[in-house]
């Protein structure tokens, strides 16, 4: 390993094989030549005698042949809560990860804490365990419904002990003074890797292309996008495709729910395409040939996926739920009020009859220009030092 300092980044949900947590892998591999980086997610396993032999247990994954993901198994009980017994947990499982480290001459100079639940807790109790600084970033939905009383109390510390308490927008910011925290965050937006979205290799297809990339879940409100093609489908235009990527990316088999919920109505124009699933290659394909994003979320703290359409030079219509407020203009699309799918079919049709023009190049470089690799260095890499160094 080269002589860089090394960041233990701990992630709240991480899935190599799903894909989940994608953007922590990419921002690490970004950072990957002005830092070595270590990925864990800490992984509760139901207490069962028969499990024992996965305790403390660690599996690796490797992305990109240079970033270490690992997965740390420890006990989770149901009943039992004592705060010493769970230090105890805690202590065990990271010696079984210094242990692992200590392998590999792997020392650690920074932790990087994504999201507070449960990721900001670990790193708290590995600094107070070995005096390594740490630094948070909220992509989440800041909420403390189902949060227990013990770690409620512990947050004042939490964001107290952080170094940089980071923001992906000033909605989480929002988010967190709704619930009287009152920190010092930092808004760095978040990022997209512009060497695989970009719009170089835009084509044209022969249907008008809408497209819309995210899990099948309420707070992502897709019914709504639905009921605009409804409207669209009644007016008997022709040569649409509506591609709707990802309805499993959370790990659900949402597929009958969803096929039955597109038959229910009995679309006539419009075709309809579902993918389960989608490697980024395959998203960034299916996007160069889109003329339309649609976001139809009820909440976000930033958006990744309108995000990654604007920079293929794709114009989004979306609902203002937040973060993509902040990005999101009159130059590369629409925001419409949350639920509004009269507003979004009235866009969408505007852009068809070509009543509302784009440009796909100006789009794709004002994304690039704000949220790309080199924007993305620029904020982060000093933050990192600064904590390093502190």
């Amino acid at each position: 390993m080269n002589k860089n300092k090394t960041v233990l980044m701990i992630c709240s949900w991480l899935d190599y094989k799903l894909n989940l947590g994608s953007f922590f892998m990419e921002q690490a591999a970004i950072l990957s030549n002005d830092f070595n980086f270590v990925l864990i997610n800490f992984r509760p396993v139901k207490f069962k005698i028969k499990n024992y032999k996965k305790f403390f247990k660690i599996e690796k994954n490797i992305y990109e042949n240079k970033i270490s993901i690992l997965y740390l198994y420890y006990p989770s009980f149901k009943i039992l809560k004592n705060k010493y017994f769970l230090k105890w947990i805690e202590k065990k499982a990271f010696r079984v990860l210094h242990k692992y480290l200590k392998k590999d001459k792997i020392t650690i100079d920074l932790i990087h804490a994504q999201s507070v639940f449960d990721a900001a807790f670990w790193a708290l109790s590995y600094n107070q365990e070995y005096k390594t600084p740490y630094l948070l970033t909220e992509h989440n939905q800041f909420t403390l419904r189902n949060v227990d009383k013990q770690k409620i109390k512990k947050l004042d510390m939490v964001l107290k002990k952080s170094k940089f308490n980071l923001v992906v927008s000033n909605d989480v910011i929002r988010q967190f003074a709704t619930n009287y925290f009152f920190s010092d965050f930092i808004n760095i937006g978040n990022t997209v890797d512009e060497k695989l979205f970009n719009n170089c290799n835009r084509t044209k297809s022969n249907f008008f292309e809408i497209i819309t990339v995210g899990a099948y879940a309420p707070i992502k409100n897709q019914i709504k996008a639905l009921r605009a093609l409804k409207i669209i489908d009644d007016l008997n235009y022709k040569n649409i495709r509506f591609t709707w990527i990802g309805i499993n990316a959370w790990g659900n088999n949402c597929k009958e729910e969803v096929t039955n919920l597109i038959q229910s109505f009995n679309f006539k124009n419009i075709k309809i395409k579902v993918v389960e699933t989608a490697s980024k290659q395959e998203i960034v394909s299916a996007l160069q040939k889109s003329d339309v994003f649609v976001f139809t979320s009820l909440c976000e703290t930033f958006g990744i996926s309108p995000l990654e359409a604007l920079f293929t030079g794709v114009p989004v219509i979306t609902t203002q739920s937040g973060g993509v407020n902040e990005f999101i203009n009159e130059e590369n699309g629409v925001i419409v009020p949350v639920k509004d799918f009269k507003a979004i079919a009235e866009n969408i049709i505007k852009i068809l009859n070509n009543e509302l023009k784009f440009n796909s190049e100006l789009i794709s470089k004002n994304a690039i220009a704000s949220f790309g690799i080199k924007a993305f260095k620029e904020k982060i890499i000093p933050i990192y030092n600064k904590t390093i160094n502190s």
